[in-house]
């Protein structure tokens, strides 16, 4: 299921716990959470990466092998109209290379 909201992102993050349960472990209210899952309130920065860290780890193990991320999209953005978009996502691979890249030569450097 792809997550296309802040609020569907939130629900899959939550994965059956109740939303005061939930509430408690990010630190707001329940009824915070219940406005987050119904798109009347944009949860802060934190919270969001707290649900993407939650749903990308309950995920991890059905992550697609490099070919077939780069095959769907291939054939995503293989429409001419989406230049922007690859241009958009060539950016941000090239970004991730770069960070990726200075993580790995920071942690292998002497201390």
């Amino acid at each position: 299921m792809a997550i296309t909201s802040v609020g569907e992102l939130v629900r899959a993050a939550r994965n059956g716990r109740s939303q005061k349960e939930f509430a408690a472990f990010l630190g707001v209210k329940q009824s915070s959470v219940s406005r987050y899952e119904s798109g009347k309130a944009s949860p802060p920065i934190r919270v969001i990466e707290q649900c993407m860290q939650l749903v990308h780890a309950a995920k991890a193990e059905d992550a697609p092998t490099a070919d077939q991320l780069a095959e769907r999209i291939r054939a995503a953005l293989a429409d001419p109209d989406l230049r922007q978009a690859r241009l958009a996502l060539s950016r941000l691979v090239d970004a991730f290379v770069s960070e990726h890249t200075q993580t790995r030569v920071t942690r292998a450097a002497p201390q």
